[in-house]
């Protein structure tokens, strides 16, 4: 495949992704804000049945004649963007011997499905740096710097856009007063296809995320022009948690009491 997405949906508030699979196996996945408590009952068979049914591309996706389910709904944990060099909480050396390798080193949500590139060019630069040097306790801190380098800013790329994301999602606008975020810089080859052009190393990792940066200035021209990208065919999220309620009330499926954990770790 030369894209495990199938298709893809941007809401009101909300998002919806179809991932491709082998042998005709497809998975659906509705993403939400984590605040947004209302949109969690979609963790209910009936709620995410019925948002499939509401959301035209998932319809046609799921549309019984078409497809049938082989799970449950599976609820997903909070996703988050994360780094972690080789060295210690109080910035120690790293242990020699001891590396640490893909999501360890960098973690990112699944919008671009970056996991296994990340983790296959980990490798091929640690057996890289192991073929030149030879001793595994040589190569932590050499490592450490190539990930700096070259996992970092794919990180600090995605928690800008996906702070971003559900800042627009609450109600804001693009904001003009800073850098824009990557996706917004990719929406707006609609208007300016000159955008396009710094798009294929950004999507195939062959470029680092400021391969954008030339056409920063093209996309902030378009959004200054007051164009802002059109939300996919469907429900807001307001006619969603509505649609939620609906199904839920003829399912007879009350939704459960809130509670809350507290989790205490060093």
């Amino acid at each position: 495949m030369a894209n495990p997405l199938a298709w893809q949906g941007d809401f009101d508030g909300y998002q919806a992704i179809v991932f491709l699979h082998e042998r005709g196996y497809f998975s659906v996945l509705l993403v939400r804000p984590t605040a947004d408590t209302a949109c969690k009952d979609l963790r209910h068979e009936a709620a995410f049945e019925a948002a499939c049914r509401a959301i035209p591309g998932l319809a046609t996706w799921t549309d019984s004649d078409r497809a049938r389910p082989v799970t449950g709904v599976l609820p997903g944990g909070p996703l988050r963007n994360a780094y972690r060099g080789q060295r210690g909480i109080a910035g120690q050396p790293a242990v020699p011997g001891l590396v640490s390798v893909g999501d360890a080193v960098a973690t990112t949500t699944p919008t671009f499905g970056r996991g296994l590139a990340t983790a296959f060019l980990q490798c091929r630069q640690l057996l890289a740096l192991l073929e030149v040097d030879g001793d595994p306790c040589l190569v932590g801190e050499p490592f450490d710097a190539w990930c700096e380098d070259n996992m970092l800013p794919w990180v600090r790329d995605h928690i800008d856009m996906d702070g971003d994301l559900v800042r627009r999602w609450q109600g804001g606008d693009v904001d003009l007063s800073r850098r824009l975020p990557s996706d917004l810089i990719l929406s707006a080859t609609a208007v300016d296809p000159r955008i396009g052009q710094a798009s294929p190393g950004y999507l195939s990792m062959r470029a680092m995320p400021s391969c954008l940066d030339p056409v920063e200035p093209l996309a902030r021209a378009v959004y200054q022009s007051g164009w802002r990208p059109p939300y996919s065919p469907g429900p807001t999220r307001d006619e969603l948690v509505d649609i939620i309620r609906s199904a839920l009330t003829e399912d007879g499926t009350a939704p459960p009491v809130a509670t809350s954990h507290r989790t205490v770790g060093s």
